[in-house]
């Protein structure tokens, strides 16, 4: 007890110098902004924070309204049917409000970011801000494959958030460079890919096997009832798949289907 307290009185007395020498000059500008900084990033952290366990609490509920869909119909329970309609209502309203979330804590990073990576680049809560912001380019870049496979666009936009680490002077987020490997990867059919694709196979099972289509590799014949799908190949040209419209299933695959020159960009 009695060294605890010499400990304690010594914390006080170097608070008191400090407060001393604080008054007769005040803080400087300097350190003004650094504080007002620090607090700016606690209010991002915290609504981060919050964006972060809405997601959870969908990611739940969907895991949940899956399970009770994956019940035939007919064995359904009063209670259970009852249970799926109020999931499924509380979700839309979850996701809108998250949506709105992320639209606001985007902004909020960007804010701080602005003045972080320009005023603070060695500090702490820089290094986390980008982390935050790396993170959420990832959810972004994931969702423009599974929209629209342009994983070009998803790719450039990862690269910006990389670029954003480098200006700051800080090592490379790992997570971020992971990701643009494996979207770069999946930019380009592998005959190894390719071949796994068999006949009868659905629209979602090629697009797991060989990665999402871009959309506007997608050709329809509505004549013939076939619907095309053109993957890139890293040397050049494009592998396609075709699908009966009426069953949307795989009934033929071609590994030289298209020539360099006729293969629309992503």
């Amino acid at each position: 007890m009695k060294r605890n307290r010499v400990l304690w009185v010594c914390v006080v007395l170097v608070a008191v110098i400090g407060l001393v020498q604080g008054c007769s000059r005040g803080p400087s500008e300097e350190e003004l902004a650094l504080a007002a900084f620090q607090e700016q990033f606690a209010v991002v952290q915290g609504q981060y924070d919050a964006l972060v366990g809405m997601r959870s609490e969908i990611e739940g509920a969907e895991l949940a309204l899956a399970e009770l869909q994956a019940i035939p119909e007919n064995e359904l329970t009063d209670e259970q049917k009852v249970e799926i309609e109020t999931i499924a209502g509380s979700l839309e309203s979850s996701v809108t409000a998250s949506e709105a979330a992320f639209e606001e804590v985007q902004g909020l990073i960007a804010d701080l970011l602005n003045v972080g990576i320009n005023e603070y680049p060695d500090s702490n809560e820089t290094a986390r801000a980008l982390m935050m912001y790396a993170d959420e380019a990832i959810l972004v870049a994931d969702d423009m494959v599974l929209k629209s496979g342009d994983y070009k666009k998803a790719i450039d936009h990862l690269s910006t958030a990389e670029g954003y680490f480098e200006a700051a002077g800080l090592t490379p987020y790992h997570p971020l460079i992971a990701k643009i490997a494996e979207l770069d990867d999946w930019r380009f059919i592998t005959t190894e890919r390719f071949d796994q694709v068999k006949k009868g196979m659905t629209k979602e099972e090629v697009a797991a096997t060989v990665g999402q289509v871009y959309f506007r590799n997608i050709q329809e014949s509505k004549e013939k009832g076939v619907e095309s799908w053109l993957y890139k190949k890293r040397e050049g040209g494009a592998a396609a798949f075709y699908f009966k419209i009426k069953t949307g299933k795989v009934y033929d695959k071609n590994w030289e289907a298209v020539a360099v020159a006729t293969v629309v960009e992503d």
